[in-house]
């Protein structure tokens, strides 16, 4: 709720995409307040639970994550371990909208760019391939995520143009 209203806040103010960073960690000593400073994007650091607005979207992923295996004899990843990261969406804009899949980026514990899963999961509620929303409505759904060894994982929202939201995913098996 912090992080959404400091990102509201620079909206507001005009900072939005030229020069703000803000930090914020669940669990700090300070973490009542978020700390800004000068730079070229708009970044913000988030977990498990925390929740964001971003695409007049308000997107909360929950802890309880799960666990299934890729079934695709014509995969190379047949029979990988997946993550099920829950997900929560509303449409808090005025118009139709859906989480667009070309703005989500995960990344594994070594920094590399993870393989999209999305497309093989679409008949499991996965959130990338999931309709468009009326506001208002709200989706609740998974991301799918490769496994790739136990450490923080990273969700990258980013529209570009220095638009960027960082969320930190610690999982272990």
């Amino acid at each position: 709720v912090i992080a959404t209203q400091a990102i509201s806040d620079l909206s507001s103010t005009g900072i939005g995409q030229t020069s703000a960073i803000i930090s914020y960690e669940p669990g700090s000593s300070d973490s009542s307040k978020p700390t800004q400073s000068n730079a070229v994007s708009t970044s913000v650091t988030l977990s498990f639970g925390d929740t964001v607005v971003f695409d007049d979207l308000e997107i909360t992923l929950g802890s309880n994550i799960s666990w299934t295996k890729l079934d695709n004899q014509f995969s190379d990843l047949d029979g990988a371990d997946v993550i099920k990261i829950p997900v929560t969406i509303k449409n808090v804009g005025d118009e139709t909208n859906s989480l667009n899949m070309f703005y989500c980026n995960f990344y594994g514990p070594d920094g590399n760019a993870l393989d999209t899963m999305y497309l093989y999961f679409n008949d499991d509620n996965d959130v990338l391939t999931a309709g468009d929303m009326r506001p208002g409505a709200t989706q609740q759904k998974y991301f799918h995520v490769l496994y790739n060894g136990d450490g923080n994982y990273y969700l990258e929202l980013s529209q570009g143009f220095g638009n960027k939201i960082e969320i930190k995913l610690p999982i272990e098996k």
